[in-house]
């Protein structure tokens, strides 16, 4: 018995069309579709607009990928190919650009070098990432940017539909850690809380008529449904932040600044919203109570207490890391209950930490790469693309998004160039307007007023 050899794979077997026939079908109807959509792309003289529309719903994304591959990735593709291409006289602005797939490289050759790399596809993503974030960073203008974050509210706006939708029994979802805690379209509901803090700070920043209100109302309810904690923080302290900085922005710079008003109309509205919502489920009250409480230590919660092992276990790795860290994908070895996988492979590839996973990873290879994501966010920290990346970046110490499309997504708006000579025409066409309380105002001009988002978006 020993001497007879292991077949792996039976290739003897003839093809049998009576069971593959679905799948030939769906792979070729995939095809004539994909192949339909790029002669109709070739077609049409307009599509920058609505294919920068897609790049925003796929960067709201989470597991949507083809071959392990984000479909955001072929998204950008498409609009850089059938969106800027055609156009003789876009410039390419590489600076930053060369920045981020630099920086990326560092922390993806470590994979080759370290001692406990657990699979070394991460790296393969992460320039995937970090080089479709570089081509939007050298390519993209301001025409670009309204579209995709009109389509990234879309796709949290539906996510939250379909959250809202779970929690009261219309749609199946498949019940996390024991708790009633919606997901939306996500795998889990700390990944639906941060999409539904993004698409928050979207619905108020960039959404200027009757739906403002309706939008920040249902994201902020499925916020609270979601009992994301890392969200709830994310939210409180970018708009704590924010509000300070963007003051003291608004007298240096008043120019540069476009009124957003019934921002304290719409918290005591919200406010009001989530405490009927309270009120009213029994069950809703004592989630939060569990999570809150297990959040400050007075009660022992399971979450609660995942994360610090794993931050601890993340810590015990890292003191056993040489200069150059451990190899991108080691900190997944670090398990949900924090035990450290030093033999075989993990089934998980990144941390839950994304600070503490790049430093256990690349150590000094992966600090070009963490302080470029804070010095963009910093860049841009009063206009809407550095509040979402400051909130992804908060939420990613408890809920790791580096690894997904919205990180790269809203890295990409910081660090977008903006042409000097059109923020004096912006400057040039300012006119000061009076408030509804009778306070003056910077407001641009309505032929302008792409350029005002734009400077939120970028």
């Amino acid at each position: 018995m020993d001497d007879e050899p292991i077949v792996l794979y039976d290739t003897s077997r003839p093809f049998d069309l009576a069971l593959q026939w679905p799948v030939l079908i769906i792979g070729v109807a995939l095809l004539v579709l994909l192949a339909m959509i790029v002669v109709a792309l070739s077609t049409l003289k307009n599509v920058r607009a609505p294919l920068a529309f897609v790049v925003g719903v796929t960067a709201g994304l989470q597991t949507a990928q083809i071959a392990s591959v984000h479909i955001w990735c072929p998204a950008v593709a498409l609009w850089l190919v059938f969106g800027v291409w055609r156009e003789r006289r876009q410039r390419m602005h590489p600076e930053w650009a060369v920045a981020v797939v630099g920086c990326a490289v560092l922390l993806a050759t470590t994979a080759l070098t370290g001692e406990m790399v657990n699979s070394k596809l991460v790296a393969i993503q992460l320039m995937l990432l970090a080089s479709t974030a570089a081509c939007m960073i050298a390519f993209a203008d301001r025409q670009d940017i309204r579209p995709a974050l009109l389509g990234l509210l879309t796709i949290t706006t539906i996510a939250c539909l379909a959250a809202l939708a779970q929690y009261v029994g219309v749609l199946p979802y498949k019940i996390f850690l024991g708790t009633h805690r919606p997901i939306g379209l996500y795998v889990e509901p700390d990944w639906l809380g941060m999409f539904a803090a993004v698409g928050l700070v979207l619905a108020f920043r960039i959404v200027l008529n009757r739906w403002r209100m309706p939008l920040v109302f249902l994201h902020v309810i499925v916020l609270v449904l979601a009992q994301a904690r890392a969200a709830w923080g994310a939210v409180v302290l970018v708009a704590m932040v924010g509000w300070v900085v963007g003051r003291v922005v608004q007298r240096t710079r008043p120019t540069e600044v476009v009124a957003r008003g019934g921002g304290l109309k719409m918290a005591i509205g919200a406010l009001v919203l989530v405490s009927v919502a309270v009120v009213a489920s029994p069950t809703l009250q004592e989630s939060l109570a569990d999570r809150v409480t297990g959040a400050v230590g007075a009660k022992p919660e399971v979450g609660a207490m995942a994360r610090q092992q794993q931050n601890s276990a993340l810590l015990e790795l890292e003191s056993q890391a040489p200069v150059t860290g451990l190899g991108l994908s080691a900190s997944g070895r670090v398990g949900v209950s924090g035990r450290i996988a030093y033999i075989g492979t993990s089934r998980n590839n990144v941390a839950s930490n994304w600070l503490l996973g790049w430093w256990v990873d690349g150590g000094m290879l992966a600090v070009p790469l963490i302080l470029l994501f804070f010095f963009a966010a910093g860049r841009r920290f009063t206009t809407t693309s550095g509040l979402l990346l400051s909130t992804v970046l908060i939420c990613s110490f408890l809920s790791n998004a580096m690894v997904i499309p919205i990180a790269w997504f809203t890295l990409a708006l910081c660090l977008m160039h903006l042409d000097s000579d059109e923020k004096e025409k912006e400057k040039a066409t300012v006119r000061p307007e009076l408030n509804g309380h009778g306070r003056a105002v910077q407001v641009a001009l309505p032929r302008r007023r792409e350029s005002s988002l734009a400077a939120g978006g970028a």
